[in-house]
């Protein structure tokens, strides 16, 4: 089937190898925001073959591209993939100019199906294709499909119109959960530190330290349950404590909260292992086995199966008193193509979606308020009405995707609390190197995963100087204005603003601007200048605290309104008014 559709002067192509009844229409504009219909009449229930929906429009001014998921922002003439569905992305996509303007974003009402947008240069004719494939993976099955797509032509920064989608989303009914005050503090995890051998002596041992520094939660991840080194899903699903290597569970976590820390405790929540009890139990409720034999991943369309995980959660927070969970894997969920006899659903992404419910509902009943973490690439308007805290995607080390990816989550996530990748560091690193890991995530709630005996004194005193900053100005660093700044493909400059304080994070724009209304204003420097040029009014203090928070120098007025001041790697500036 192929089928064109002529609005406003541009031609809308649908393609798909089926045939059915297609509309496409402009429902309503509102100035540069056009909120077009798509409808498909398959007039019996299908598992919907691919439908692709493609146009052009003129390249004009366009310098990048910009997506929840994407590692590069470049624009070229390959046509750069975004795939979503209710388990992993988000369905928006946005074209920018090189002032960082706003300059094609679409975003698709569908937030559950498999679906994916494209968009490249053509070779010929100075154009952008823009391409949306419905239905990239097998769902369904049903008879009758609708989707809005809203795209926004508005001459406006960047950032606000993916802000503004995000509210799109709200308003029709997506709307995040709000996170409690809990899950924006501090965390300490044990992944990256402990791994998948810990015991339960070294999680003491480092909790002892993280409590010291400000931390208010232990997130014991992958590793404290039964399992055999090097295959270590085969046990999953019965979820045993691994008493002979990390201990005995049950008398951990009294002893963590009689630190005053707050535990959650890892899942993975799609997996059972081969080797687990309940392995059998479940015999042809399974969407696949994995490749190498060590465990299948469960199909959530069996009320037995959505039960199972939610008793077994239930029971967790109850044996063990535990404050919140870490549920990994939910991306794993994919359909197998195939509708059983005993479901309940025929879609994954709408038993996905009522598993989500059960479990919240259920541990919200147990106590209020509840700690559930998500992390990428499982998070956008489905995911973030259940879970609390949204993670970045693992990217040990890795500063630069650490600092962009927590940017993209504070743009998309609404009120859920976005919290960095755990940042751990060398021995042998120095303590500006450090700080620029740690400063880099400001705008996110930190999770902190470094040994503490493989830290230095100086780099100890980095850390603590962040969390107690990032304390201190909690508020505006997670509820204020958030604006950010492109600079090449990546984030030049960010902002955050509060009711009488500014806080910027300087990457590569070495300037602090701190002219406007606000009381104060900070700068940290994480640019490759040690020199910063200070626009503000005279008569103004300021003062700079290296990366230790010990002060650079005096307190000093400002004398003109733009001035050369020395601010090293990893420092701030704050300018008193």
């Amino acid at each position: 089937m192929k089928k064109i559709f002529e609005i406003d002067g541009r031609a809308y192509t649908l393609e798909s190898e089926a045939d059915f009844g297609a509309e496409f229409y402009l429902e309503k504009k509102e100035g540069e925001i056009s909120y077009f219909k798509l409808k498909f009449d398959f007039v019996e229930t299908v598992i919907p073959k691919t439908v692709s929906l493609s146009y052009k429009m003129p390249a004009v001014d366009i310098y990048g591209m910009w997506d929840p998921m994407s590692r590069t922002r470049n624009f070229g003439w390959l046509k750069v993939p975004t795939h979503s569905r209710l388990a992993g992305g988000m369905p928006i996509k946005q074209l920018f100019s090189k002032s960082g303007k706003n300059r094609y974003l679409v975003a698709i009402s569908d937030v559950k199906s498999p679906l994916c947008i494209s968009m490249g240069a053509n070779e010929r004719g100075g154009t952008v294709t823009v391409q949306i494939e419905f239905f990239t993976n097998v769902t369904g099955p049903f008879d009758r499909y609708e989707a809005a797509l809203r795209i926004d032509e508005r001459d406006i920064l960047f950032d606000d119109a993916i802000q503004e989608a995000r509210l799109w989303y709200d308003s029709l009914g997506y709307r995040a959960s709000n996170a409690p005050e809990l899950a924006k503090e501090p965390m300490y995890s044990t992944w990256y530190s402990l791994w998948q051998s810990m015991t339960a002596q070294e999680v003491l041992r480092e909790c002892r330290q993280a409590v010291k520094l400000g931390m208010k939660t232990v997130i014991i991840d992958d590793g404290w349950q039964k399992a055999i080194p090097g295959r270590i899903y085969e046990f999953v699903g019965d979820w045993v404590p691994e008493k002979r290597r990390f201990g005995d569970l049950e008398a951990l976590v009294p002893k963590l909260h009689a630190m005053g820390l707050n535990v959650m405790l890892w899942f993975s929540i799609a997996f059972i292992g081969h080797k687990a009890k309940n392995y059998k139990r479940f015999e042809g409720k399974y969407l696949r086995e994995h490749p190498e034999g060590h465990y299948a991943v469960l199909d959530p369309r069996y009320k037995e199966v959505r039960d199972f995980l939610v008793e077994t959660y239930v029971d967790a927070v109850k044996r063990y008193d535990l404050d919140g969970l870490k549920l990994d894997f939910i991306d794993r969920f994919n359909s197998n193509g195939k509708v059983e006899d005993g479901m309940d659903f025929t879609s994954v992404e709408d038993a996905t979606e009522q598993l989500l419910k059960d479990i919240t509902e259920a541990l919200n009943a147990i106590k209020p308020n509840m700690l559930i973490e998500f992390r990428q690439p499982y998070f956008g308007p489905v995911i973030s009405a259940y879970g609390n805290m949204i993670r970045v995607w693992d990217c040990p080390l890795d500063s630069v995707q650490n600092k962009n990816a927590t940017l993209d989550l504070r743009l998309t996530s609404s009120s859920c609390a976005v919290h960095s990748d755990m940042m751990y560091w060398s021995k042998s690193d120095t303590p500006e190197n450090v700080a620029t890991q740690l400063w880099g995530t400001m705008f996110s709630v930190p999770q902190i995963s470094n040994i503490h005996a493989d830290t230095t004194p100086e780099q100890r005193e980095v850390l603590k100087n962040y969390l107690d900053f990032w304390m201190a100005h909690k508020s505006t660093l997670m509820d204020g204005k958030l604006n950010v700044k492109l600079e090449g493909y990546g984030y030049g400059y960010a902002t955050a603003k509060g009711e009488d304080e500014k806080i910027s994070l300087a990457i590569s724009t070495p300037i602090c601007d701190a002219t406007d209304t606000f009381a104060r204003t900070y700068m940290v420097n994480l640019t490759d200048s040690e020199n910063i040029i200070l626009k503000a009014e005279k008569g103004s203090y300021i003062e700079v605290l290296d990366c230790r928070g010990k002060r650079v120098g005096g307190k000093k007025r400002v004398r003109a309104s733009l001035s050369e001041i020395y601010v090293p790697l990893g420092a701030c500036i704050k300018v008193t008014k």
